[in-house]
């Protein structure tokens, strides 16, 4: 009597809970123990492992497929795959620059995006400094005028800065005395 056992079912198995991170430096490693409901009907405890990280090439948000294979003694296998979502939600940070008091309208500096000095963000490593505007109170002795820089990491996230420029003249004018 000839009896031939052949194993034609796949395993089974769910797809792992997807992931969402802020950063690509946040994306963990692959790991097959998210694969944790492997089962097949003859072999029992069906082999485990990862496959391939495929990007969609996008940015913020970026999707990471991970893909698992699950594969029983016979050789029966699928794929399971796991979502990974890179979405940088975090806008940078820094210091409001320090404040400046001038005598007169023609001594108030250019804007000058160095004097952001503290820029930061989670994922970007240097974020871009620009100049917005300058808006006047429209007062005199003193005008305030207040300088605003943004903040942009590599998604669009904006942080606003201001710097206070006070322009007060506080020196008298001078003349002489008109001959007698």
């Amino acid at each position: 009597q000839t009896i031939t056992v052949n194993d034609s079912t796949p395993p089974t198995a769910s797809d792992p809970p997807g992931l969402i991170v802020e950063c690509i430096g946040d994306v963990p490693t692959p790991d097959i123990s998210v694969v944790n409901d492997a089962a097949d009907n003859c072999t029992a405890v069906p082999t485990v492992s990862f496959v391939e990280d495929l990007s969609d090439g996008n940015t913020c948000p970026e999707i990471i497929t991970r893909t698992y294979s699950v594969t029983d003694d016979c050789g029966n296998s699928i794929n399971v795959t796991q979502t990974i979502t890179i979405n940088d939600i975090t806008p940078p940070t820094a210091s409001n620059p320090a404040g400046v008091t001038v005598e007169c309208i023609d001594d108030v500096p250019v804007a000058d995006v160095s004097v952001v000095v503290d820029a930061s963000d989670n994922c970007t490593v240097s974020p871009v400094v620009a100049f917005v505007e300058d808006v006047s109170d429209g007062n005199t002795c003193p005008e305030i005028i207040t300088r605003t820089y943004s903040v942009t990491d590599d998604c669009g996230n904006v942080t606003n800065l201001t710097q206070t420029i006070t322009v007060n003249d506080s020196t008298p004018p001078t003349a002489s005395d008109p001959p007698g």
